[in-house]
């Protein structure tokens, strides 16, 4: 097969989901500090620096993975990144999924405690979502399926491209996800 040709969608090589996202922190313990009590994520794992590696955490959300790098001293300013939207470099924001209302009320009001965020819950299709700003700058979200979201108001610009959006959208933030699990 030739790179034109493509992958077809029941190929074993096909990708079945994100192994995880690298991300880069002047001060690991403040990142993790912050994502495991006001955000709720877990470590999983701390690796000391060793010879061709700086020390690093891999921490998890249900089945998201962050694997932080620390760089002592890192600034996003000095490579010409802004706090701007869509200029924040090639990982611009992360976005969390928490079971339902409820919890993003509740995540809501933790980030409000500490000032990182405005608290503002909006509507993005079908999720509601509340942004906040970690210690560093980074950007992030939490989202919940939006209980009262109508899959019929598609605007007319919009390009449905796989019929079963919706349903895959709700299986990804669904109520009984591992956001909803208590660990073992």
């Amino acid at each position: 097969m030739n790179a034109s040709q493509g992958v077809s969608s029941d190929s074993p090589s096909r990708p079945c989901g994100v192994s995880h996202v690298a991300v880069v922190t002047a001060d690991l313990d403040g990142f993790r500090a912050f994502y495991e009590k006001t955000i709720g994520l877990e470590t999983m794992m701390v690796l000391g620096a060793g010879p061709g590696h700086a020390r690093q955490a891999i921490v998890v959300a249900g089945h998201a993975v962050l694997h932080v790098v620390e760089l002592p001293g890192y600034d996003p300013a000095a490579h010409g990144l802004t706090a701007t939207m869509f200029e924040r470099g090639r990982l611009d924001h992360l976005g969390f999924a928490v079971g339902d209302v409820v919890a993003l009320m509740a995540a809501r009001d933790r980030l409000l405690d500490v000032g990182a965020s405005s608290g503002d819950i909006r509507r993005l299709g079908p999720m509601l979502s509340v942004r906040f700003r970690d210690p560093e700058g980074g950007e992030g979200e939490l989202n919940c399926l939006d209980p009262d979201y109508d899959p019929s108001a598609i605007r007319a610009e919009d390009e449905i491209v796989d019929p079963d959006w919706f349903e895959r959208t709700t299986r990804v933030l669904r109520v009984d996800s591992p956001c909803k699990r208590s660990r073992s």
